[in-house]
């Protein structure tokens, strides 16, 4: 006769199954399963509500996986109790124990609990959606200030009496199935048994199925196995410009977790922008409208060229965001007096000498994070207090110049990853059509932990341009002049020069020689890059933009005391406006201009009538040079540059500062 032995010796317990000697991961892989499809479930029901807003359906797919992603990660955090527990034999056994268990008792109670959370989170979400049109985040709050009001329009409004027993239905039913779950799962002792027809496991079997488990669940917590090693965020969600397609792919809880810091930012004061309006608006080139609400206050205006230009006559727009390239260590600064002289950048010097070259030119805010945002968007990123403006998922939705040039096609070209600060949201969801490259596209392998060298991100850029069927507009944003400053080992016949004299590297403030190098073959990749282009059927019909993201608080030894008591080499960056087609006059312009002026000037430079909603403005457009000034912003200290003055505003608490209201 065939015996089948239980492992538990639990009567009611399920036979054994050729899985069971990988318990716990069979049963772990169940409790997942179960948690996932009930929240993948919650989304096709919110995607059931949500498929007449959407206007791109063949985003849908990649929104739900997305989404899919974001629910695994929170079925782990569920299942990390059970987990906890199945790791230790010991307690594994108790909860599978046939006669009562106070631990089975506690994980039921501990997983119906997390459960409760969740769907009450799914159910609030709901509301929330059908309220506004959105997830819920950590705004919510704010919509219960009066709780009176609030309970009863959610009395009047939503079938309360039957959600609530619905809820408890869940939370039952669910804490019966965990129960089940418990008691019918089988165990097996480790290394030896009480009694001899118990079922073993050795320690090293065991000890791999536990790192088996515990490996799977952070994967699947983490999101997304990639080389820049960054977990999934909620600007993953934002792959696309149309809103509805973000709305699907995020997750209530991840939402609010990823919106906490976005009541910290720094608040509107309504009152000071009424009043700076008219100056505002006026400085931008506008009529003032009367207005008494801060809501109503708009600075869009419509730009239209004098001379439009007939799309077979528009011209290529290259943007190209240099990391840190801060204006006094280049060779566009004073020349190191010493011997023994080596050229920071020469190429720069080159390319300045054919371009219109902007010496004072500054990043309204720092590091590269808002410098990219104050670029792209054209709004400085001031909100010091609830981290960068691109970490923030409540401000993502933004109006862009970028988006006004029809008839272009679009790159974003990074040789990192744009999960980096979360950029990717701001760049995916807002730049309609644009095609993002970064690691993982290119054919070069990363070298360090910035992705590819600026050397093949270049190289590679020019053979996407030139593949391109009609006029294209692109950003180059490079990263290679970081620590840990890695010169890759194919260079393209650069040789590394010999370092340069201790002084030298103080009068430019560069931290060391590796930085020093670093930027100087930073300058080599942007020559290969313009030696490349230069080939191309493309590049005489091409308008460049050469500057910064940021520059860099380490100071140097020669500029004048005000610069150096304002610390301004952190923002100073120089710019390159270049075009070989002679659409602009070369020439150096010592007005100050900012990363908001760019894109409003390159985009003028299309011959295309555009809309600007930015603070930017065209730095070419006949009298904008007289009153032309610099905003900067850097935590609590404000400054402003204006016709050669620097004006600092620190609150009293700080005075002690040197001052800098001196002509720099």
């Amino acid at each position: 006769m065939n015996i089948i032995c239980h492992i538990t010796g639990n009567p009611g317990s399920r036979a054994a199954s050729r899985f069971d000697k990988w318990q716990p991961l069979p049963d772990l892989a169940r409790f997942l399963f179960v948690n996932i499809a009930l929240f993948f479930s919650a989304r096709l029901a919110l995607l059931s509500f949500l498929l007449p807003d959407i206007s791109r359906k063949d985003h849908i797919l990649h929104a739900l996986y997305i989404g899919l992603k974001f629910d695994a990660r929170w079925a782990v955090f569920l299942a990390l109790p059970l987990a906890l527990a199945w790791a230790w034999p010991r307690a594994e056994r108790a909860t599978a124990s046939p006669g009562p268990s106070l631990i089975r008792r506690l994980l039921v109670g501990v997983e119906t609990l997390l459960f409760g959370i969740l769907a009450l989170l799914y159910i609030f979400d709901f509301g929330f959606f059908f309220y506004l049109r959105r997830r819920i985040d950590m705004t919510a709050p704010t919509y219960i200030d009066d709780p009176a009001i609030a309970l009863n329009m959610v009395w009047e409004s939503y079938p309360v009496i039957t959600l609530v027993l619905l809820f408890i239905a869940a939370l039952a039913l669910y804490a019966w199935w965990v129960r089940r779950l418990l008691i019918r799962h089988k165990t097996a002792y480790v290394g030896s048994a009480p009694f001899p027809d118990a079922p073993v496991v050795s320690r090293r079997r065991r000890a791999l199925i536990s790192l088996l488990g515990f490996a799977g669940l952070f994967l699947l917590g983490y999101g997304q196995i990639s080389s820049n090693l960054f977990p999934l965020r909620w600007s993953n969600a934002y792959f696309s410009e149309d809103n509805a397609i973000a709305i699907l792919a995020l997750h209530p809880a991840q939402n609010l977790f990823d919106t906490r810091r976005g009541n910290e930012a720094v608040k509107p004061d309504c009152a000071a922008a009424l009043a700076a309006y008219p100056r505002m608006a006026a400085w931008l080139g506008m009529t003032p409208r009367p207005i008494t609400d801060c809501n109503d206050i708009s600075y869009a205006r419509l730009y239209v060229p004098s001379t439009p230009l007939p799309p077979e006559r528009r011209p290529n727009i290259v943007i190209i965001l240099m990391e840190s390239m801060a204006w006094p260590k280049t060779s566009l600064a004073p020349a190191y007096p010493g011997e023994n002289f080596v050229e920071p950048t020469p190429f720069l010097k080159e390319l300045a000498a054919k371009s219109r070259y902007y010496p004072n030119f500054y990043s309204p805010s720092r590091p590269t994070a808002r410098g990219v945002f104050n670029t792209l968007i054209g709004i400085p990123d001031v909100n010091f207090d609830g981290g960068t403006s691109s970490r923030n998922p409540h401000i993502v939705d933004q109006a862009v110049v970028f988006n006004e040039l029809d008839g272009y096609e679009k790159f974003y070209n990074i040789g990192g990853s744009a999960s980096r600060a979360k950029v990717r949201g701001v760049i995916q969801h807002n730049f309609k059509g644009v095609q993002l490259k970064e690691e993982g596209a290119w054919k070069a392998p990363n070298i360090d932990v910035w992705g590819v060298a600026d050397l093949e991100l270049f190289k590679e850029s020019v053979e996407l341009f030139s593949a391109s069927p009609k006029p294209f507009a692109a950003v180059i944003q490079t990263a290679s002049f970081h620590r840990p400053y890695t010169i890759p080992e194919q260079r393209d016949g650069y040789e590394i020069p010999a370092a340069p004299t201790p002084e030298q590297i103080r009068y430019y403030g560069f931290d060391s020689v590796e930085e020093f190098q670093s930027l100087r073959f930073s300058d080599f990749s942007l020559r290969r890059f313009f030696e490349e282009a230069e080939k191309q059927p493309w590049f005489r019909n091409t308008i460049f933009a050469v500057f910064g993201d940021h520059g860099l608080y380490h100071a140097s030894t020669f500029p004048a005391p005000a610069y150096q008591a304002c610390s301004l080499q952190a923002w100073n960056t120089p710019l390159l406006l270049y075009a070989p087609g002679g659409q602009i006059r070369p020439g150096q312009d010592n007005t100050p201009h900012s990363q908001l002026d760019v894109f409003p000037t390159m985009a003028a430079l299309t011959g295309i009538p555009f809309r600007s909603s930015t603070l930017g403005r065209d730095m070419l457009a006949p009298g904008n040079d007289e009153n032309a000034m610099v905003f900067i912003s850097e935590d609590i200290t404000r400054m402003l540059i204006r016709d050669g003055y620097v004006y600092r505003n620190t609150p009293e608490s700080q005075i002690g500062r040197a001052s800098c209201r001196e002509r720099g």
